[in-house]
């Protein structure tokens, strides 16, 4: 049986769909949101952070570390970790979680009013207070004498975006990375695979989650005390919304993604052979 020119063409229009729903987004249009979303900065941070787990692990470790590791280690955890290399994962993943039809609602959000003076606001509030007990503390004053309604919406924002989920997952890639790293260079560091090391700080999940959950409402709270009871809940709202649920998970996968393509590159650079000499 032969289908009709105007079956055909009706079959194909579905198909040209279906691929177009699977086609996630451009690249330039997640770029543009990570950028205007605060997710690059995140992102451009992770490095930073890496390298601070390292030194700190350097400066306890038993037997010391000689210039030489000292340099290889940083040096390997500059490089695998490298901001232009941390992007280009995550926002795959964000490119690809995304549908067309959630650009116009994100940018409308990023773009309106509130929408960039929450971003602002995120960007900010780690430099201002970067003491994690002040935070707390500040945080819980603001709780302290915040609205049943206001309470609701920190935690709605808190489980709309995955925060303590991202943040359990990203300090366990983390550590990980330092543990790798320094059972390479210090003979007194027992050895372990990266799979052994990751297996046993991932038993340790729920506990990280419990503590990063009674964390996250006070150090949310203060991050937003700025912000009226009314933007908070519109916030919590956009939040909640497709699009944004959309682009929460997509930058969830990308920095799950980022991390572990850094740990696969720290790997193979620990692995090669120190640079001969010149004679």
């Amino acid at each position: 049986m032969t289908l009709s020119h105007r079956m055909w063409s009706a079959m194909l229009a579905l198909a040209a769909a279906h691929g177009a729903a699977q086609a996630g987004v451009a690249p330039e249009a997640a770029r543009e949101l990570a950028g205007k979303s605060g997710l690059a900065g995140q992102l451009d941070s992770l490095g930073a952070q890496v390298q601070g787990g390292l030194s700190a692990a350097m400066s306890r470790s038993p037997s010391g570390l000689d210039d030489a590791r000292k340099a290889k280690l940083m040096g390997c955890a500059q490089t695998a970790y490298a901001p232009d290399l941390l992007r280009a994962p995550a926002l795959d993943a964000v490119a690809g979680t995304l549908q067309p039809s959630d650009l116009p609602p994100l940018q409308a959000w990023f773009d309106s009013a509130l929408g960039r003076k929450i971003a602002a606001i995120e960007s900010s509030s780690a430099k201002e207070t970067p003491d994690p007990q002040e935070r707390l503390e500040r945080g819980n004053a603001a709780l302290a004498s915040a609205s049943e309604a206001r309470k609701a919406s920190l935690q709605a924002i808190i489980a709309e975006t995955h925060s303590v989920d991202m943040m359990a997952d990203t300090l366990i890639e983390m550590a990980v990375a330092v543990q790798q790293g320094m059972a390479s260079v210090d003979p007194s560091t027992p050895g372990p695979s990266v799979a052994e090391i990751k297996g046993n700080l991932s038993s340790r999940r729920p506990q990280l989650l419990a503590h990063y959950g009674q964390i996250a409402v006070p150090a949310y709270a203060f991050t937003y005390r700025e912000l009226g009871d009314d933007e908070l809940k519109a916030y919590a709202d956009y939040l909640g919304s497709p699009a944004a649920t959309a682009f929460s998970d997509g930058s969830m996968r990308g920095v799950a993604r980022a991390m572990g393509a850094g740990s696969v590159r720290f790997g193979r650079c620990l692995k090669e052979p120190e640079a001969k000499k010149a004679p």
